[in-house]
């Protein structure tokens, strides 16, 4: 989908969306925080999107002023959504002074940081949060918004796709996690998702974990012969799609791709170009750089706190080989990034990341 604001002079606002289907019709729901003004048909012609064979009619496009929304002048945090989806669109600033700075914050954890994303997100003009549930179009799209330059986005994205943004004014924040929790967490919800809806998981991510969610259904997690079997016997379907995940994410540009040990210095390279990187193990020094990146009280951040439930299948994984094989790639990535956040120097993680590229050709 694609979508963009033309220009908002208070009194009319103009844009358009360009739906997936090619003779789909668009709608627009607007409202602010307070109430709902309707759903409202995309009704303007843009004929370049025909000629471009986008869509079939071209009737893309949307004015909303007065004769709609009498009130639209006063309408301090007026916002637009995509009616079918539910992204959003555009709104006006929710509070009076938004950041001005584009931030991509890397999610890559399966479960997302959704209050750390909700507080930051709302201090920014534009914000989308958790973007691989979209689609590579939609969230390319949410890089190229030019309406503003106030924008928060995040998502568990192949982050090789959208990289040379951080060439564009984008500055990215991640915050990793040990591999072995990370893989414990992963385990208890595919075995959850088998009996219970996660809407924090979209539809493509349910398609490739349904193998793996399969398999994990009926594991004892607190049976540590039972995960050591499990691991041991998981056919190519179900680990490939829980291997080295970090490693993926940072190197690959379709899920489906394998990683080897030769990825971890491109990985580490990436990485590197990020403002802020932390790590769960400790993340205080995480929260005061961004406090400091975003200009925002310090006890304002919350990052999420490690489950007693995770830990323990975590420090089962541990002891399991097929697990440690499973993360042999994380696990060297994990290695080095501690080092460089213990001395509190990236300067010297690419350095690293040569020698180890040289020891793995």
């Amino acid at each position: 989908m694609l979508f963009n604001i033309e220009f908002d002079s208070g009194v009319a606002l103009e844009g358009y969306i360009v739906p997936d289907g090619f003779s789909e019709v668009a709608s627009i729901r607007v409202s602010d925080e307070n109430n709902e003004f309707g759903v409202f048909p995309c009704d303007q012609a843009r004929p370049a999107v025909v000629a471009a064979g986008r869509h079939q009619t071209g009737l893309v496009g949307f004015r909303l002023d007065q004769s709609r929304i009498p009130t639209i002048r006063d309408l301090r945090t007026l916002m637009v959504h995509d009616a079918k989806s539910g992204i959003l669109i555009y709104r006006r600033p929710q509070v009076e002074f938004p950041i001005q700075k584009k931030i991509i914050r890397l999610e890559t954890q399966i479960l997302p940081m959704a209050k750390f994303d909700r507080h930051c997100g709302r201090l920014f003009n534009y914000e989308l949060h958790s973007m691989e549930r979209f689609g590579h179009e939609t969230t390319l799209q949410a890089f190229h918004l030019d309406s503003t330059n106030s924008i928060y986005l995040s998502g568990r994205l192949l982050m090789r796709n959208y990289e040379h943004f951080l060439d564009k004014g984008f500055e990215g924040i991640v915050l990793l996690s040990d591999p072995y929790y990370e893989l414990a967490l992963r385990l208890f919800l595919l075995k959850r998702m088998v009996t219970i809806p996660i809407n924090f998981i979209g539809e493509r991510d349910q398609l490739i974990f349904g193998p793996a969610a399969d398999y994990f259904a009926d594991t004892n997690f607190e049976d540590e012969d039972d995960l050591r079997a499990r691991l041991k016997k998981a056919p190519p379907k179900v680990t490939n799609v829980l291997s080295s995940p970090v490693i993926r994410q940072l190197v690959c540009a379709s899920p489906e791709q394998r990683v080897t040990r030769r990825e971890v210095a491109p990985a580490i390279d990436l990485l590197s170009r990020f403002t802020v990187v932390g790590h769960n193990s400790d993340a205080v020094p995480f929260q005061g750089a961004v406090s400091e990146l975003l200009g925002i009280p310090f006890d304002d951040i919350t990052t999420p706190s490690r489950q007693t439930l995770l830990e323990d299948i975590a420090e089962k994984l541990r002891r399991i080989p097929a697990a440690e094989m499973l993360l042999e790639e994380d696990l060297i990535f994990n290695h080095y990034v501690v080092d460089a956040l213990l001395l509190d120097r990236f300067d010297g993680l690419k350095m690293k990341a040569k020698q180890h590229a040289n020891t793995a050709s």
